[in-house]
């Protein structure tokens, strides 16, 4: 079912190449572990949250489960990951699309305000 146009999510997010790269963290990061971090913040961004069954997301990262294990206990570590716990079972959030999604909510209040001045400005109170 399709959401509201106020709850509709944005399909894209902005990745600045040069952060990433210069990004402590990130050379801390395996190939491997760095490859299935933006898989699964993709996910994150169109989900909002990861439930963690380690079947689904070796799959979905295309590793066995022992690595998908390791790999999210160092992205959990590094703090790229944040553990939720909820009815029960466990998802993941991604900080940096959490990050992204407020700032993008903010810009959009932004920009209807201006919008609105701006027709107000060159309408007036019709």
């Amino acid at each position: 079912m399709r959401r509201t146009t106020r709850e509709e999510q944005s399909p894209i997010f902005r990745f600045y190449a040069n952060d990433w790269l210069a990004s402590n963290d990130r050379v801390k990061l395996s190939l491997e572990e760095q490859g299935a971090y933006i898989l699964l913040y993709c996910r994150c961004w169109i989900s909002f949250e990861i439930e963690y069954d380690e079947e689904v997301l070796s799959r979905m990262c295309n590793c066995t489960i022992d690595k998908i294990r390791r790999i999210f206990a160092k992205l959990v570590e590094k703090e790229f990951l944040v553990k939720k716990e909820r009815n029960g079972k466990t998802y993941f959030i991604c900080v940096q699309a959490e990050q992204e999604r407020k700032e993008q909510a903010i810009n959009r209040v932004k920009k209807q305000k201006a919008g609105k001045l701006g027709a107000k400005i060159r309408w007036g109170n019709k």
